[in-house]
């Protein structure tokens, strides 16, 4: 069974080298403020990165699902912190697509904002679980 630990060693995996050279060659581009860069790919880019760790969510449900949280251990509990912070992060990259007027109605985009937002919550209750009195 995967673990708060597990969970977090493969999102830290995963963000070590997201989108490899794609994101160098793009940065490369950038310049401010002479030059944005490829904006459309820069957007593209956030999206797919965003998505692709959201896609932990169901792991991260089943994890919670199948511990106590008054159970945790003081490594397992860290981990959970970390990988709550990594959520919030992550969640602003939705968060700054939709203030781009042409992105407002992406419903795609819209979905996984929803989506990071109720993973948010979901962490925040059992967090606070975890320190609930008995």
């Amino acid at each position: 069974m995967l673990t708060f630990p597990d969970l977090l060693r493969r999102l830290n995996s995963l963000i070590a080298d997201l989108d490899g050279n794609l994101w160098l060659d793009i940065l490369q581009k950038v310049n401010p403020p002479k030059e944005a860069g490829p904006i459309n790919s820069i957007h593209d880019l956030a999206f797919r990165d965003a998505k692709a760790l959201a896609g932990y969510g169901p792991d991260l449900r089943a994890i919670i699902k199948s511990k106590s949280p008054k159970d945790l251990s003081a490594e397992e509990l860290l981990a959970l912190t970390n990988i709550r912070g990594l959520y919030h992060l992550l969640a602003r990259l939705p968060v700054v697509l939709l203030t781009i007027p042409d992105h407002l109605t992406n419903d795609k985009l819209i979905d996984l904002y929803n989506g990071y937002r109720q993973i948010l919550v979901e962490l925040d209750e059992y967090l606070a679980l975890t320190k609930a009195e008995s």
